[in-house]
């Protein structure tokens, strides 16, 4: 979105591939304001740009780590949650206003001020709650882990570094995913 300033506000979703998936060709899922589906109740603004909440599924489709990717907005005094296979893996990057964030019932809530990137532990749900004053705005991420090794290096993540050594050969070499 646009905003006052003129500027573009937006986010992009880079999501790994399994070991087998790595050199595939690359893939662009456009997704503009206007196709992300929203859903609204009692001060909650879900907008859904992977995955399924409510049964409502976004736009971005055929993912291997079949992410669920949302955008949340609170008003004062709501609250949202969101079950979560233990298995899976979730962040949360508040990037307006504060809550507290936590995780089921056995798990106490920690308050989180924007700007901050939430990693959050094993558990089956995902709870979030604004207090009296103040709205909250986050990007909310979960899939399931591949388990692999990783290997990190520049815009690259592959599992050694000899893949990554060989994707730079190729890239110099004008023969990177062809």
């Amino acid at each position: 979105r646009r905003g006052e300033d003129g500027s573009i506000q937006g986010f992009q979703l880079w999501v790994n591939l399994p070991a087998a998936q790595k050199m595939s060709q690359p893939r662009y899922q456009e997704v503009t304001a206007g196709s992300i589906p929203c859903i609204e109740d009692q001060g909650a603004a879900v907008r859904v740009v992977a995955g399924e909440y409510g049964g409502v599924k976004g736009p971005v489709k055929d993912i291997a780590a079949q992410p669920v990717y949302m955008d949340v907005t609170l008003q004062p005094g709501a609250e949202f949650s969101l079950p979560v296979p233990a298995s899976d893996f979730a962040i949360a990057y508040v990037f307006e206003g504060e809550a507290v964030f936590g995780g089921g019932d056995s798990q106490p809530g920690e308050f989180i001020q924007a700007v901050k990137m939430l990693v959050f532990g094993e558990g089956d749900q995902i709870n979030v709650e604004t207090g009296p004053g103040a709205p909250v705005r986050f990007m909310l991420m979960v899939g399931e882990p591949f388990r692999e090794p990783i290997f990190p290096y520049g815009p690259f993540v592959m599992n050694t570094q000899a893949e990554i050594q060989q994707a730079l050969a190729d890239l110099r070499n004008g023969t990177f995913v062809q």
